[in-house]
């Protein structure tokens, strides 16, 4: 697809660019998927993908993709999540001493407790969890996410069983200490969803 000439669908393609940028940050760094650091490589080396903002200038989000790749390798294991909000890159970090590299290489750093992998770990220990719940609640928790804000997940859950799922994780613990956020859920995701 020339994402150079200017149609209708300009609008869907830069909002389709943004998810996707959303979705490399993810992933990036943590050796889940070979094939993702191609992407986002494949991706940098194509014409600048550059959007506008909330504020009104331009942020080129191919080389906000290409610094977190390279804040990801810098800091291995001590590299936890990156995002772009309002234009910038955040990405946070399990060590302090980390804090000064991000920024040197011009992104927003943020000190979290738990690493990549304990996350990734909490998501899989909440599912189990989920599986060994009676319905409604078993079928309730419809998406898992790393939140990288606050340094812990987010579940998407159907909104009538919100309440109660919040409850049960609190009152249970599955995952400890490691925060949990909740968001009413559109349903479970399905293929078509995605495209």
């Amino acid at each position: 697809m020339n994402f150079n000439a200017r149609t209708s669908r300009t609008p869907i393609m830069l909002a389709s660019t943004a998810a996707m940028a959303a979705l490399l940050l993810t992933g990036c760094g943590q050796g889940t998927d070979p094939g993702a650091q191609a992407t986002a490589s494949a991706t940098a080396s194509e014409p600048s993908q550059q959007t506008e903002n909330s504020s009104g200038y331009t942020v080129d989000q191919d080389a906000l993709l290409q610094t977190n790749d390279q804040l990801s390798e810098a800091l291995g294991d001590e590299y936890v999540q990156g995002w772009i909000k309002d234009g910038q890159l955040n990405v946070s970090t399990t060590s302090e001493e980390q804090l000064s590299v991000i920024e040197e290489a011009g992104a927003i750093g943020h000190l979290v407790q738990f690493s990549s992998e304990e996350l990734r770990s909490a998501i899989s220990e909440i599912m189990k969890w989920q599986g060994k719940q009676e319905n409604p609640v078993r079928t309730a928790i419809h998406a898992y996410t790393l939140n990288p804000e606050t340094g812990g997940i987010t579940l998407s859950v159907d909104k009538s069983q919100l309440d109660e799922v919040q409850k049960l994780i609190e009152a249970e613990k599955p995952i400890g200490e490691i925060p949990v956020d909740y968001k009413q859920s559109g349903g479970i995701m399905s293929p078509a969803a995605t495209q």
